[in-house]
Protein backbone atom coordinates (compact mmCIF):
# COMPACT_ATOMS: atom_id res chain seq x y z
CA UNK A 1 0.00 0.00 0.00
CA UNK A 2 1.42 3.23 -1.33
CA UNK A 3 2.27 5.99 1.30
CA UNK A 4 -0.64 8.36 -1.02
CA UNK A 5 -3.41 5.85 -0.42
CA UNK A 6 -2.78 5.53 3.21
CA UNK A 7 -2.83 8.92 3.68
CA UNK A 8 -6.44 9.24 1.78
CA UNK A 9 -8.09 6.46 3.67
CA UNK A 10 -6.42 8.09 7.13
CA UNK A 11 -7.99 11.09 6.24
CA UNK A 12 -11.25 10.17 4.89
CA UNK A 13 -11.74 8.43 8.27
CA UNK A 14 -10.63 11.55 10.27
CA UNK A 15 -13.38 13.23 8.03
CA UNK A 16 -15.99 11.19 9.00
CA UNK A 17 -15.43 10.95 12.43
CA UNK A 18 -14.98 14.87 12.53
CA UNK A 19 -18.52 15.54 10.68
CA UNK A 20 -20.26 13.02 12.57
CA UNK A 21 -19.13 14.25 16.22
CA UNK A 22 -18.80 18.03 15.50
CA UNK A 23 -21.58 19.32 17.16
CA UNK A 24 -22.94 22.12 14.71
CA UNK A 25 -22.31 25.47 17.46
CA UNK A 26 -21.98 28.97 16.86
CA UNK A 27 -18.44 30.25 16.89
CA UNK A 28 -17.26 30.27 20.90
CA UNK A 29 -16.86 32.70 22.66
CA UNK A 30 -14.90 33.91 26.17
CA UNK A 31 -17.63 35.85 27.63
CA UNK A 32 -19.35 32.72 30.03
CA UNK A 33 -22.83 33.71 28.07
CA UNK A 34 -24.77 30.82 26.28
CA UNK A 35 -25.49 31.60 22.57
CA UNK A 36 -29.43 31.59 21.76
CA UNK A 37 -30.47 27.99 20.23
CA UNK A 38 -32.57 28.62 17.46
CA UNK A 39 -35.73 26.29 17.67
CA UNK A 40 -34.86 25.01 21.11
CA UNK A 41 -37.43 22.35 22.69
CA UNK A 42 -37.60 20.45 25.70
CA UNK A 43 -35.52 16.94 25.53
CA UNK A 44 -36.39 13.79 25.60
CA UNK A 45 -33.57 11.68 27.59
CA UNK A 46 -35.31 8.44 26.56
CA UNK A 47 -34.80 8.94 22.97
CA UNK A 48 -30.95 8.51 21.89
CA UNK A 49 -30.60 11.58 20.08
CA UNK A 50 -31.77 13.72 22.95
CA UNK A 51 -28.99 12.21 25.10
CA UNK A 52 -26.35 13.51 22.13
CA UNK A 53 -27.83 16.57 21.80
CA UNK A 54 -28.39 17.22 25.26
CA UNK A 55 -24.17 16.10 25.56
CA UNK A 56 -22.90 18.45 22.88
CA UNK A 57 -24.43 21.26 24.53
CA UNK A 58 -22.71 19.77 27.81
CA UNK A 59 -19.21 19.69 26.23
CA UNK A 60 -19.96 23.16 24.48
CA UNK A 61 -20.33 24.79 27.94
CA UNK A 62 -17.45 23.27 29.19
CA UNK A 63 -15.47 24.43 26.65
CA UNK A 64 -16.67 28.31 27.19
CA UNK A 65 -16.34 27.88 30.69
CA UNK A 66 -12.55 27.25 30.37
CA UNK A 67 -12.35 29.53 27.68
CA UNK A 68 -13.81 32.23 30.01
CA UNK A 69 -11.22 31.17 32.72
CA UNK A 70 -8.14 31.66 30.58
CA UNK A 71 -9.51 35.15 29.24
CA UNK A 72 -10.58 36.44 32.64
CA UNK A 73 -7.39 34.27 34.96
CA UNK A 74 -5.09 32.93 32.66
CA UNK A 75 -5.94 29.72 33.56
CA UNK A 76 -2.79 27.92 31.72
CA UNK A 77 -1.36 27.54 34.86
CA UNK A 78 -4.28 25.74 36.78
CA UNK A 79 -5.09 28.55 39.16
CA UNK A 80 -7.28 28.15 42.24
CA UNK A 81 -9.09 31.59 41.36
CA UNK A 82 -8.45 30.06 37.03
CA UNK A 83 -10.35 26.91 38.71
CA UNK A 84 -13.34 28.74 40.32
CA UNK A 85 -14.03 30.94 37.42
CA UNK A 86 -14.29 28.06 34.99
CA UNK A 87 -16.50 25.98 37.44
CA UNK A 88 -18.97 29.13 38.05
CA UNK A 89 -19.21 29.86 34.56
CA UNK A 90 -19.47 26.36 34.07
CA UNK A 91 -22.63 26.25 36.94
CA UNK A 92 -24.34 29.51 35.02
CA UNK A 93 -24.27 27.86 31.56
CA UNK A 94 -25.34 24.36 32.36
CA UNK A 95 -28.59 26.23 34.19
CA UNK A 96 -29.35 27.74 31.15
CA UNK A 97 -28.93 24.67 29.23
CA UNK A 98 -31.40 23.10 31.82
CA UNK A 99 -34.30 25.71 31.56
CA UNK A 100 -33.68 25.99 27.69
CA UNK A 101 -34.14 21.79 27.33
CA UNK A 102 -36.87 21.56 30.58
CA UNK A 103 -34.28 18.98 32.20
CA UNK A 104 -32.45 19.47 35.63
CA UNK A 105 -28.68 20.91 35.78
CA UNK A 106 -27.34 17.58 37.53
CA UNK A 107 -28.84 15.92 34.10
CA UNK A 108 -26.55 18.23 32.26
CA UNK A 109 -23.84 17.68 33.91
CA UNK A 110 -24.14 13.85 34.13
CA UNK A 111 -23.99 14.11 30.26
CA UNK A 112 -20.68 15.62 30.12
CA UNK A 113 -18.40 13.31 28.86
CA UNK A 114 -20.25 11.16 26.87
CA UNK A 115 -18.34 10.68 23.98
CA UNK A 116 -19.12 9.82 20.17
CA UNK A 117 -18.32 6.78 19.14
CA UNK A 118 -17.75 7.61 15.40
CA UNK A 119 -15.09 10.09 15.96
CA UNK A 120 -12.88 7.95 18.29
CA UNK A 121 -12.78 4.83 16.74
CA UNK A 122 -12.19 6.70 13.07
CA UNK A 123 -8.83 8.33 15.41
CA UNK A 124 -7.55 4.68 16.29
CA UNK A 125 -8.27 3.34 13.06
CA UNK A 126 -6.63 5.92 11.32
CA UNK A 127 -3.44 5.36 13.44
CA UNK A 128 -3.83 1.55 13.07
CA UNK A 129 -3.25 1.72 9.78
CA UNK A 130 -0.46 4.64 9.65
CA UNK A 131 1.08 1.65 12.68
CA UNK A 132 0.49 -0.80 10.59
CA UNK A 133 2.94 0.55 7.94
CA UNK A 134 5.64 1.43 10.19
CA UNK A 135 5.22 -2.14 11.68
CA UNK A 136 5.60 -3.68 8.44
CA UNK A 137 8.63 -1.69 7.17
CA UNK A 138 10.15 -2.96 10.82
CA UNK A 139 9.47 -6.33 10.24
CA UNK A 140 10.66 -6.34 5.85
CA UNK A 141 14.34 -4.79 7.94
CA UNK A 142 14.46 -7.68 10.38
CA UNK A 143 13.72 -10.27 8.05
CA UNK A 144 15.88 -8.95 5.76
CA UNK A 145 18.81 -8.77 7.99
CA UNK A 146 18.74 -11.56 9.21
CA UNK A 147 16.97 -13.79 6.93
CA UNK A 148 20.22 -13.54 4.70
CA UNK A 149 22.33 -14.95 7.50
CA UNK A 150 20.11 -18.40 8.02
CA UNK A 151 19.62 -17.21 11.74
CA UNK A 152 15.98 -18.09 13.16
CA UNK A 153 16.67 -17.58 16.54
CA UNK A 154 18.42 -14.24 16.16
CA UNK A 155 15.23 -12.76 13.72
CA UNK A 156 12.68 -14.26 16.30
CA UNK A 157 14.41 -12.50 19.23
CA UNK A 158 14.71 -9.46 16.97
CA UNK A 159 11.26 -9.29 16.23
CA UNK A 160 9.82 -9.88 19.26
CA UNK A 161 12.32 -7.20 20.70
CA UNK A 162 11.07 -4.87 17.87
CA UNK A 163 7.34 -5.45 18.46
CA UNK A 164 7.89 -4.10 22.23
CA UNK A 165 9.75 -1.01 20.79
CA UNK A 166 7.54 -0.53 18.19
CA UNK A 167 4.42 -0.96 20.23
CA UNK A 168 5.82 1.78 23.01
CA UNK A 169 6.32 4.07 19.98
CA UNK A 170 2.83 3.61 18.78
CA UNK A 171 1.24 4.00 21.78
CA UNK A 172 3.01 7.66 22.83
CA UNK A 173 2.32 8.63 18.72
CA UNK A 174 -1.33 7.62 19.24
CA UNK A 175 -1.72 9.72 22.28
CA UNK A 176 -0.10 12.58 20.37
CA UNK A 177 -2.26 11.91 17.43
CA UNK A 178 -5.44 11.61 19.31
CA UNK A 179 -4.50 14.84 21.37
CA UNK A 180 -4.03 16.70 17.91
CA UNK A 181 -7.07 15.29 16.67
CA UNK A 182 -9.33 15.91 19.48
CA UNK A 183 -8.11 19.50 19.86
CA UNK A 184 -9.43 20.45 16.12
CA UNK A 185 -12.49 18.58 17.09
CA UNK A 186 -13.65 21.47 19.98
CA UNK A 187 -11.64 24.21 18.27
CA UNK A 188 -9.12 24.68 21.26
CA UNK A 189 -5.82 23.95 21.88
CA UNK A 190 -6.07 24.26 25.76
CA UNK A 191 -7.43 20.64 26.64
CA UNK A 192 -6.87 20.97 30.26
CA UNK A 193 -8.23 18.02 32.56
CA UNK A 194 -10.41 16.87 29.04
CA UNK A 195 -7.63 15.52 27.67
CA UNK A 196 -7.90 12.57 30.65
CA UNK A 197 -11.30 11.68 28.76
CA UNK A 198 -9.83 10.73 25.30
CA UNK A 199 -10.18 7.07 25.42
CA UNK A 200 -6.63 6.76 24.31
CA UNK A 201 -5.02 8.28 27.68
CA UNK A 202 -7.61 5.60 29.12
CA UNK A 203 -6.38 2.22 27.96
CA UNK A 204 -2.32 2.69 27.50
CA UNK A 205 -1.59 -1.28 28.63
CA UNK A 206 -4.70 -2.37 26.54
CA UNK A 207 -3.06 -0.70 23.07
CA UNK A 208 0.04 -1.77 24.14
CA UNK A 209 -0.37 -5.71 23.75
CA UNK A 210 -3.23 -4.97 20.89
CA UNK A 211 0.03 -3.14 19.27
CA UNK A 212 2.88 -6.44 19.89
CA UNK A 213 -0.14 -8.57 18.87
CA UNK A 214 -0.48 -6.36 15.53
CA UNK A 215 2.95 -6.04 14.70
CA UNK A 216 3.37 -9.93 15.25
CA UNK A 217 0.79 -10.71 13.22
CA UNK A 218 2.29 -8.80 10.66
CA UNK A 219 5.80 -10.39 10.86
CA UNK A 220 3.76 -14.15 10.72
CA UNK A 221 2.29 -12.60 7.72
CA UNK A 222 5.24 -11.47 6.10
CA UNK A 223 6.78 -14.43 7.47
CA UNK A 224 4.95 -16.99 5.28
CA UNK A 225 5.05 -14.56 2.20
CA UNK A 226 8.39 -14.85 2.20
CA UNK A 227 8.60 -18.36 2.68
CA UNK A 228 5.84 -19.24 -0.07
CA UNK A 229 7.89 -17.36 -2.30
CA UNK A 230 11.13 -19.82 -3.15
CA UNK A 231 8.30 -22.35 -3.54
CA UNK A 232 6.80 -20.41 -6.36
CA UNK A 233 9.62 -19.61 -8.38
CA UNK A 234 10.86 -23.49 -8.28
CA UNK A 235 7.02 -24.34 -9.55
CA UNK A 236 7.46 -21.51 -11.75
CA UNK A 237 10.81 -23.30 -13.79
CA UNK A 238 9.22 -26.69 -13.04
CA UNK A 239 6.34 -25.69 -15.46
CA UNK A 240 8.56 -23.40 -17.96
CA UNK A 241 10.83 -26.74 -18.27
CA UNK A 242 8.01 -29.14 -18.76
CA UNK A 243 6.80 -26.68 -21.64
Amino acid sequence: MSLQRIGRISFFLVGFGYLTACAHHPAPNSNCKWPNEVHAKALNLKQSSDRQHLSDDAEFAEDLAIRYADSCCKNFDGTSAGADARDTCMADLFRVIANTHKVSPDEVRRALGHRRLSFDLAVILSFAIVYGCGASVCVRWIFRTYRAREDLTTMVIMTTIGSLLTSVAGVILGEVWSGILESLRIRNGHMSYRAARIPWTQHHLELFVAGVVFFLLIAAFHRRAVTRLPNRRILSAITTRDE
